[in-house]
């Protein structure tokens, strides 16, 4: 089963290419985080009741029970033999890897959350996208935007289902484009991200999806079936 056009490879390779190139010549991270910095107050945003309890927390505890729900239903699946098992497997699986992707990246990142830096009244220095950490200094540990991704890991929805419900995949595209996106543009109004960090976690999650899609695909491709589970279909269907 491969069931993704062209688009689904050119365009992360033209995103990518875009974020190392020329993403860093421009002065957008700066220019869209200025609205919600002053000089005095500093991010004045960051405690802020609704993004913070709502738009953070309560985002994050509600993709945690969407990833926890779809383990059941696998399980459930699983327990009545539906052949749709599989496809819920993996999109678990890819709701985890793709997170999980983010997560380590962020674990062993140099760059620092734009309120930690002296720019914005903090103690940290900006680095350079692929620059080495100064001696003496420690790791920011902020990059890519690790709340975004939670958003983005929605993505693995299009995959799972762009092979057999097209409708449904491309309306999982969209959702997980809005939520990630939504949930990054959080971040950057409490100070915690810039705009690059939010959109190299999508270029990671999406090559990750892409990958797990290939290693393994939520359907399996009909000439790989046995001929035992073929026939066990078969008297499904016409039962």
């Amino acid at each position: 089963m491969r069931d993704l056009r062209w688009w689904n490879y050119v365009a992360p390779a033209i995103f990518g290419s875009f974020l190392f190139w020329i993403y860093p010549q421009t002065n957008w991270d700066h220019a869209l985080i200025a609205p919600y910095f002053d000089p005095q107050l500093h991010f004045y945003w960051r405690d802020q009741l609704f993004l913070n309890t709502v738009m953070h927390d309560g985002l994050k505890i509600a993709l945690q029970l969407i990833g926890v729900a779809t383990f059941f239903y696998w399980l459930y699946a699983k327990k009545i033999g539906s052949t749709e098992q599989r496809r819920w497997l993996w999109l678990w699986l890819g709701i985890v890897f793709s997170a999980l992707s983010v997560s380590i990246l962020k674990r062993f990142s140099i760059h620092a959350c734009p309120w930690d830096l002296t720019r914005y009244g903090g103690f940290a220095a900006e680095l350079a996208l692929f620059a080495d950490l100064p001696s003496g200094t420690q790791p920011g540990r902020c990059f890519p935007g690790g709340h975004a991704s939670g958003g983005y890991a929605l993505l693995a929805l299009y995959f799972a289902f762009i092979g057999s419900n097209t409708r449904l995949a491309y309306l999982s595209l969209a959702l997980g484009l809005f939520v990630g996106s939504l949930m990054g543009w959080t971040q950057m109004m409490r100070g915690a991200h810039f705009m690059s960090h939010n959109l190299w976690t999508l270029w990671v999650v999406w090559l990750v999806l892409l990958a797990w899609y290939w290693v393994w695909p939520p359907v399996a491709d009909a000439k790989c079936a046995s001929p035992v589970m073929t026939g066990k279909l078969a008297v499904q269907h016409a039962l």
